[in-house]
């Protein structure tokens, strides 16, 4: 089943999702919370390692939105990291945080989340967990073509 987690921006879709994953024995994929300055990093949930995502000032190396900068190279590893989990398959969860603005661009984690979600198979035992905000949902299905999903709020994850 695709579960599309849907909220308003900075909501706690992340932090929910942090509490969640210890619930489940097999989750992978990536998370985007916020550091102490309140700054996205990239969690790769399998290793707990971090990536930092987001910086102060934009640059060569930086894909902006908004007043919002992202290292490219952190959204190569983050696309390496989820088509990786896709394809050795094992996992109850696979979570893809967050399509957004810059996936709708073709930019950002747009590279996996297409993959992924054209290759995906229903399947009980294997889910995908996408992280959209809300006023992007209908935008998200269309680009990624998604017909059968199920939306879920923070307070009722699977």
């Amino acid at each position: 089943m695709i579960y599309i987690l849907a909220d308003n921006v900075r909501s706690g879709k992340t932090s929910a999702l942090k509490e969640w994953v210890s619930t489940w024995d097999n989750v992978k994929g990536i998370l985007c919370p916020n550091d102490d300055d309140r700054r996205k990093y990239l969690y790769h949930i399998e290793t707990e390692n971090r990536f930092p995502l987001e910086v102060v000032h934009s640059n060569e190396n930086t894909i902006s939105v908004g007043k919002f900068h992202f290292l490219e190279d952190s959204f190569k590893i983050a696309n390496y990291l989820l088509i990786q989990s896709f394809d050795d398959a094992d996992f109850e969860f696979l979570v893809l945080d967050e399509l957004g603005k810059l996936e709708l661009q073709n930019k950002g984690i747009h590279q996996a989340a297409e993959y992924i979600i054209g290759n995906y198979k229903s399947n009980d035992d294997k889910n995908l967990l996408l992280v959209v905000r809300t006023t992007l949902v209908k935008d998200i299905l269309a680009h990624y073509q998604i017909t059968n999903f199920r939306l879920v709020a923070k307070e009722s994850l699977p």
